[in-house]
């Protein structure tokens, strides 16, 4: 999941908006058979511009279909000199096993609120995604799309939707690519995921760039992740 900070960073708003690992703006719908009373981590840092932001996700699911997932955000803007606190959480339903069916969909409900400074919670926002995940190369890729809406305090609804796509490159190394509109920001990125040990610990790297209102500004993700703990 990713949560912005609310915080107007050349231009790009990065609003409290929940994401599955290692995608930016992107939820899955690939239940795991074995995922029972599980846990998830994971940690990233992002440069981008002149934003600086440290991430951590705590995420437990129920049943393979039903998950709950936290966050907490740290992010600074070199240039406004102004750092943002920011938390969220998201609630994902499937409604059906990938495996089985070779597809996936399902209902996400987030909720996310921030402050800058020494301020107040002031800045929060709920939102609904539809994921879709579809099963490709024998299992070994998948694409993802979402669609969803999302409604900031004080500010008028605004419709989200992206497009993913992974693949595994060799052994323990899946490439990923993701493409995707919030409002009026856009977002994209491409990295690799190295797997150090298989669906138990994960390394990504990634660069990614963002455009809103005819502002821009790029830079590179680094994350960690331990599951199915």
């Amino acid at each position: 999941m990713t949560i912005g900070a609310c915080l107007p960073m050349l231009g790009v708003a990065l609003c409290a908006r929940a994401a599955d690992r290692p995608w930016i703006s992107t939820n899955t719908a690939a239940a795991d058979e074995d995922d029972h009373g599980t846990w998830a981590f994971d940690a990233w840092a992002e440069r981008l511009g002149a934003l600086r932001s440290a991430h951590a996700t705590a995420e437990y699911t129920f049943v393979p279909t039903t998950s709950l997932q936290v966050e907490a955000v740290q992010a600074r803007d070199r240039d406004a000199h102004e750092s943002t606190t920011a938390v969220g959480l998201e609630f994902k339903h499937l409604f059906n096993h990938i495996a089985r069916d070779g597809y996936g969909w399902g209902m996400v409900a987030q909720l996310g609120a921030a402050k800058t400074g020494a301020g107040g919670w002031k800045d929060d926002e709920v939102g609904t995604k539809v994921p879709f995940t579809l099963s490709l190369w024998d299992g070994d890729g998948a694409l993802h799309v979402n669609a969803g809406l999302a409604k900031p305090r004080a500010e008028r609804r605004e419709w989200t939707r992206s497009v993913a796509i992974e693949r595994e490159l060799v052994k323990r190394v899946t490439g990923f690519a993701e493409l995707a509109r919030e409002g009026s920001s856009r977002i994209e990125q491409l990295g690799a995921r190295y797997w150090v040990r298989r669906e138990k610990v994960v390394i990504d790297l990634a660069w990614q760039r963002q455009r809103s209102d005819g502002a821009r500004a790029s830079g590179w993700l680094l994350g960690f992740g331990w599951y199915d703990l």
